[in-house]
């Protein structure tokens, strides 16, 4: 198979670039493979992304540039993108990537990891937008999704096909079992971008409702702040809290996060963040038989196990719902290794790429585009 891959690997560390760089690794290992790769390397940090800053501009033209010219040096091939969140900075950026590229290329190949294009364009975006989106982006020879219930998305712009390939994620700690804690305090962790959507606010609220009831716990935020606003109002409503109860500490290693997921007895992930599919956080949480509680957003209750008695779903901006989660939590089942089981059976980086790899095989490069 021949393939250009137009995206972005790390750093900045995300499951996007994550997810990019492990494929590009799994296809590079088959020698049969012929694989072109060009890093959109336009974001500085987690906060960066889907941004609008001058210096992306010159960033995204030498990138596109350097695609065409590996298609004209090598000959046309499929390509691999990643495409924009309902953001209209990253779907300008967009636009004048394919319209330089894909005209060179023997197809278009958009992997979906964010969600909700197809709705902003049918809600927010004005005529033109629509019709340039859907001259650029339409009709792509493969759309990847994650989820059945994500591919409304993606049919949005007609793709010729449409393959559901769930998402993967190493498997930090094989072989690992949990043991039950036995320390007074409630354990609770939350990791990921620190923002209003993603369910931090009201994670911290929810803690602070849990405290004044009566339950013993603390909470470990693991991620960078979204912004400069997003700290100043966390910092405000954290100093209402005993100091000992609520840490924050910022962008984590792979090994510190491995600690952490270890180390909690429950994940806060109450999300409601519009470009949400399938976090690949609640994956790690499973991989360490992490008891979860979050929401039924997106794609979410599809990846969980169904009525497991160590997930809690609720509902979004209800910090009472969350108070009172941690509080079943006291009483919660011994971990039994079926949510590690779970992850085992459906969402481990191997089988990710086993199924991406399948889905490729429906590229020609000698067909049309």
């Amino acid at each position: 198979m021949k393939l250009l891959v137009l995206a972005q690997t790390p750093p900045p560390e995300h499951g996007q670039s994550r997810a990019v760089r492990e494929l590009l690794n799994d296809l590079r290992a088959d020698p049969k493979n012929q694989i072109f790769h060009v890093n959109l390397h336009l974001s500085r940090n987690t906060a960066d992304i889907g941004r609008w800053r001058p210096g992306k501009i010159l960033a995204l033209l030498g990138a596109s540039l350097r695609a065409a010219w590996l298609q004209l040096r090598h000959g046309p091939m499929p390509l691999y993108y990643v495409p924009a969140p309902a953001k209209r900075a990253a779907l300008y950026r967009d636009w004048i990537a394919l319209a330089i590229c894909r005209p060179l290329s023997r197809g278009l190949v958009l992997h979906w990891h964010a969600v909700g294009l197809g709705e902003w364009l049918d809600t927010h975006a004005t005529p033109i937008e629509r019709w340039l989106t859907r001259r650029l982006l339409g009709r792509a020879r493969l759309a990847i999704v994650l989820a059945d219930a994500l591919r409304w998305d993606a049919e949005r712009l007609a793709p010729r096909q449409c393959q559901i390939v769930p998402g993967g994620v190493r498997d930090r700690a094989p072989g690992f079992h949990r043991e039950r804690r036995t320390g007074a305090s409630l354990e609770i962790l939350f990791l990921g971008l620190g923002c209003r959507e993603k369910g931090l606010f009201d994670s911290l609220e929810g803690v602070a409702l849990a405290q004044r009831s009566g339950l013993a716990c603390r909470l470990t935020i693991a991620g960078a702040f979204a912004d400069a606003e997003a700290e100043r109002f966390f910092r405000g409503q954290a100093a209402a809290l005993d100091p000992a109860t609520v840490r924050h500490l910022g962008f984590v290693s792979d090994a510190e996060c491995s600690s952490l997921l270890g180390a909690s007895d429950v994940l806060c992930f109450p999300t409601y963040y519009p470009h949400e599919g399938q976090p690949a956080v609640l994956l790690d949480a499973l991989a360490f038989d992490l008891p979860v509680i979050t929401t039924r957003w997106r794609a979410i209750p599809d990846m969980l196990p169904v009525n497991h008695g160590r997930i809690r779903f609720v509902e979004p901006r209800q910090p009472a719902q969350i108070a009172a989660a941690l509080s079943d939590f006291r009483v919660a089942p011994p971990s039994d290794g079926s949510l590690r089981a779970h992850f085992l059976a459906h969402f481990t980086q191997e089988k990710n790429l086993a199924a991406l790899t399948a889905a490729f095989r429906v590229l020609d490069s000698n067909a049309h585009k």
